[in-house]
């Protein structure tokens, strides 16, 4: 018996032009090759670099070997990405779709990540927004795909993030970005509160990132009167959840600041008349004294 060993087929090869004779399994082998390494997403773009042609590509939908995305994206049927990462990833393959992933920009705030609305969405927090297309960001002006929109900003290294290999805008500066674009103030109130149920923002840090955009966006800057215009509706209304440590004592900061010195100062006194190394540590660390006083404060009831 004489045993016949199929030769491999290297990922960069340069592939003949398909003219029939190449079988199905070598196109299937050259498709899986690429999207192994994208979350098993490839593009018609990409398939093209490796001779796989569109009517391989079509043959496998038939087969439902592929299925299609996106505008000439496929997903294998063996890949295991959800749907709610599968597509926006498809959407952002599709704004370079002749790169492979790795060969796009390492380091993703250099390059197109998805934000505003769609990212909201893909970090569980943009329920009820509107998403007629999928939004990304980029340093610089391209061409946007069908259904997409690419707004041009810059993005700072801690402003970028990933989910389920989706590199996009941190729930921060998603928020930021929804504020921009004058997203309604109440759908901004269900993302703010969102995201602050699930500890994914720092509410004193988004306060003051967002105070420059008061007067453009029409909304109050001082802490109390933001809170009370973007917050306590949808946290009264919001299933019990409590808040993280440093978002309780952020709220009461910015919505009774004056409770929280009241607090602060009697502890201040209660520190200065004893003599144990806690009261010690009360006098000599302003910063501690404070965020216990707005703790006591957020523990009873800073959106009552």
């Amino acid at each position: 018996m004489v045993t016949r060993t199929e030769p491999s087929i290297p990922l960069h090869r340069h592939s003949p032009q398909y003219d029939g004779r190449m079988n199905w399994e070598s196109s299937f082998y050259e498709l899986s090759t690429i999207a192994a390494r994208q979350q098993g997403l490839v593009t018609a773009a990409q398939a093209k670099r490796v001779g796989v042609p569109s009517e391989a590509l079509d043959h496998f939908l038939d087969a439902r070997l592929l299925m299609d995305l996106d505008l000439s994206v496929f997903q294998l049927v063996s890949s295991l990405a959800a749907p709610v990462y599968a597509y926006p990833y498809a959407a952002w393959l599709a704004t370079a779709p002749e790169l492979y992933a790795w060969e796009r920009a390492e380091a993703p705030h250099e390059e197109v990540v998805l934000s505003h609305q769609s990212a909201a969405r893909l970090h569980r927090i943009g329920a009820g927004l509107s998403l007629a297309s999928t939004a990304f960001t980029a340093p610089t002006e391209r061409e946007a795909p069908r259904a997409t929109i690419i707004h041009v900003a810059p993005l700072a290294p801690h402003e970028v993030t990933t989910e389920g290999g989706v590199p996009l805008t941190t729930p921060h500066r998603t928020i930021v970005d929804l504020v921009r674009i004058g997203t309604g103030h109440d759908e901004v109130g269900g993302v703010m509160t969102r995201a602050l149920k699930h500890d994914l923002v720092d509410i004193r840090a988004l306060h003051s990132d967002l105070v420059p955009l008061a007067e453009r966006h029409a909304f109050p800057p001082d802490g109390p009167g933001f809170v009370d215009h973007f917050l306590i509706g949808p946290l009264r209304r919001s299933l019990p959840r409590p808040l993280s440590p440093r978002n309780l004592r952020g709220l009461a900061e910015l919505r009774s600041p004056d409770s929280v010195r009241g607090v602060e100062e009697l502890l201040r006194k209660l520190a200065a008349s004893g003599g144990s190394p806690a009261a010690a540590v009360l006098t000599e660390d302003p910063g501690f004294t404070r965020d216990i006083a707005a703790e006591i404060v957020g523990r009873n009831g800073p959106v009552g």
